[in-house]
């Protein structure tokens, strides 16, 4: 026991350490374009949103009010969940699954991962929902130890992460195989416990239900869209672009380890071997990533919906290790040093670019698409301005509105002006009636998209484009533009 406790401590500080560095790192790092656009949610505070429910507004809201509107204050509990993952991820690793000297190992791995890497940083609804789902996790197996009071524990951890992010519904298959599956909890079915548990667990999805009936369903159209129903997401080979990007953002042979500890566990099962507790693990985690991988045989599936399935299937990596071993060994070194090998190289573009990334592959330069946005902020400002009082800015994708409103020095929402109520929470938020017959400060990511807002206006003039370079090379241009009498 004092083994493990001292295990567990060297955990634990070392996932703070991991925390404080990735809270450096998000002060020096300028918003993505989602993460503005979620920043624009918390100052419109609602029961849901077009994508999600309230959960990363909420938490946003909480980290600006502690450290204003920062890069560090709409990051800040992004950080504190990938922290609160780990810490539970050593707990569960040297306590229920028997192996202290995996803890660190585990830790290393949920911080190296590029996956969890960025999702540390970032603030994501997977963010959110990866601590909600672990400490779910968590508390269902001090339900298989300690009695089914532990279900009310599950219960408002689920309810967290369903608040977080919809994909939260397959937490809740999860648990329910789980219970019939396993009889230290399937017993635990005849007390109120676990139905008080679903009841809290399902307040959660309350919110969401509440303001999807209000406003016609709207979130279960973009789910639909995004599950298959939009056509456009059928094209290609779905399900070769799913596996390939599982590879990246997981690493290669920490993707193969968490493969090798499903398959451990499951041959465990059907030999009647192995604990209940590695198999509530394992029912937790392998399926949402089959759940997946059957959806990319029909559509395109984002490569990091599956990211609570490696939760789970770290865990089960280290006791394949483990078991194989008798410690992390050469090849979970190798997992290591290879995910962390990606991760630096991710971390160290993102601050100083060092890879001359020619501009007809700008897409593969994930951390130009964070930068530049205070210069052209800072830039529309200046020319708004100079336009004369009531003077806004327009923009045609809510992406470029989010950003010029969180760096522009006066926070003052863009106008989106499109020809059809875009699908995103601008619909809600439109003020265009406001601003009748005023001017604006327009602007484009590509040039053929002032074709479509000029008409929204009596006459047009442009301006010097705004460049972002890196290394020499041009990966991103604005476009600026004088815009007069707008028409609505």
């Amino acid at each position: 026991m004092k083994g493990t406790h001292s295990a567990l401590r060297r955990a634990v500080w070392l996932a703070a350490a991991f925390a404080l560095a990735r809270f450096w790192l998000a002060g020096r790092l300028q918003l993505a374009e989602d993460e503005a656009y979620y920043w624009e949610w918390s100052r419109n505070l609602a029961l849901g949103y077009v994508d999600q429910g309230p959960g990363l507004a909420l938490a946003i809201k909480a980290g600006t009010w502690l450290l204003g509107a920062t890069e560090q204050g709409v990051r800040l509990m992004s950080v504190l969940s990938g922290l609160g993952v780990s810490v539970l991820a050593a707990w569960i690793t040297a306590a229920v699954l028997g192996m202290p000297d995996m803890a660190l190992w585990v830790v290393l791995a949920l911080n190296g991962g590029l996956i969890f890497a960025v999702g540390g940083v970032l603030m994501m609804h997977d963010s959110l929902m990866a601590v909600g789902w672990m400490g779910a996790m968590a508390c269902g197996l001090m339900a298989l130890r300690r009695g089914p009071r532990w279900w009310i524990g599950v219960g408002l951890c689920a309810a967290a992460a369903l608040l977080s992010k919809y994909t939260a519904v397959l937490l809740f298959g999860c648990l329910a195989a789980a219970a019939l599956c396993l009889p230290g909890l399937r017993r635990g079915l005849r007390t109120p416990w676990p139905w008080l548990g679903l009841a809290l667990a399902c307040l959660g999805g309350l919110p969401m239900l509440l303001w999807n009936a209000g406003n016609g369903w709207t979130s279960f159209q973009h789910v639909g869209a995004l599950a298959g129903g939009n056509s456009s997401r059928h094209q290609g080979l779905p399900w070769l672009e799913f596996v390939g990007s599982q590879f990246g953002v997981l690493t290669p042979v920490l993707c193969a380890l968490v493969l090798a500890g499903w398959v451990r566990a499951l041959r465990r099962w059907r030999r009647g071997e192995g604990s209940e507790e590695e198999r509530f693990v394992l029912l937790l985690s392998m399926p949402v990533a089959l759940f997946f991988a059957l959806l990319s045989l029909r559509s395109k599936v984002e490569a990091n919906w599956p990211a609570c399935a490696y939760l789970g299937g770290v865990l089960l990596a280290a006791a394949w290790l483990k078991e194989r071993y008798a410690s992390p060994g050469r090849l979970g070194a190798w997992a290591l040093g290879v995910a962390w090998a990606f991760t630096l190289i991710a971390y160290t573009q993102a601050l100083h670019p060092f890879l001359p990334i020619p501009q007809r592959f700008a897409k593969a330069d994930a951390p130009a698409r964070m930068d530049g946005w205070r210069a052209l902020g800072q830039r529309a400002y200046r020319e708004r301005l100079a336009m004369g009082p009531g003077t806004f800015t327009a923009a045609r994708t809510y992406q470029n509105a989010a950003e010029l409103a969180f760096y522009q020095p006066d926070r003052l929402r863009s106008v989106l002006v499109v020809e059809d109520p875009p699908m995103n929470n601008y619909r809600f938020w439109d003020e265009r009636a406001s601003h009748l017959g005023g001017n604006a400060l327009v602007v484009t990511g590509q040039d053929w998209e002032i074709q479509y807002v000029q008409s929204h206006f009596r006459k047009v003039e442009p301006l010097p484009d705004e460049v972002l370079t890196r290394n020499g090379i041009e990966v991103r241009r604005a476009h600026l533009w004088k815009a007069y009498g707008f028409k609505g």
